[in-house]
């Protein structure tokens, strides 16, 4: 996946191919609910957000504004329209989020992996649909 500053990064995304995002998706995905460290880490700071200031902020930067503040960055760089891009993260990053708690508390895990590969999948094509719409508005 792409690596640098914001501007690097964002040029990388344009010229990764789909299967390299849905897979770095996954593995993401994976690394936060099988990993042993990483998902217990991510349990505890869900816990702990809510007793103490400094678990709060690590859940922040690491679960949820976080990552969201840097797909909306992301989105930013491929649209070139800020206002967008903000819903666009929330959009791509919301069910993901979502999918973790799902995938706790469930005995299919295969299932919800699936379904993290089929959101990919279909925001994707989504997106392709409205970048070309922004740009038909150029």
């Amino acid at each position: 996946m792409p690596e640098g500053n914001m501007k690097e990064v964002v040029e990388g995304y344009r010229s990764t191919a789909l299967d390299k995002i849905k897979e770095f998706t996954k593995v993401q995905f994976l690394h936060w609910t099988q990993e042993e460290f990483p998902c217990c880490f991510r349990k505890m700071l869900t816990l702990e957000q809510y007793r103490d200031p400094e678990m709060a902020k690590l859940y922040q930067n690491y679960l949820s504004g976080g990552p969201l503040a840097y797909i909306e960055n992301v989105f930013q760089g491929l649209t070139e329209h800020k206002e967008e891009a903000k819903q666009l993260a929330l959009d791509f990053y919301g069910p993901i989020f979502l999918l973790y708690s799902i995938y706790d508390g469930t005995e299919d895990k295969e299932r919800i992996i699936e379904l993290v590969e089929q959101h990919v999948d279909r925001f994707s094509e989504q997106f392709m649909n409205t970048k070309e719409g922004i740009a038909d508005a150029k």
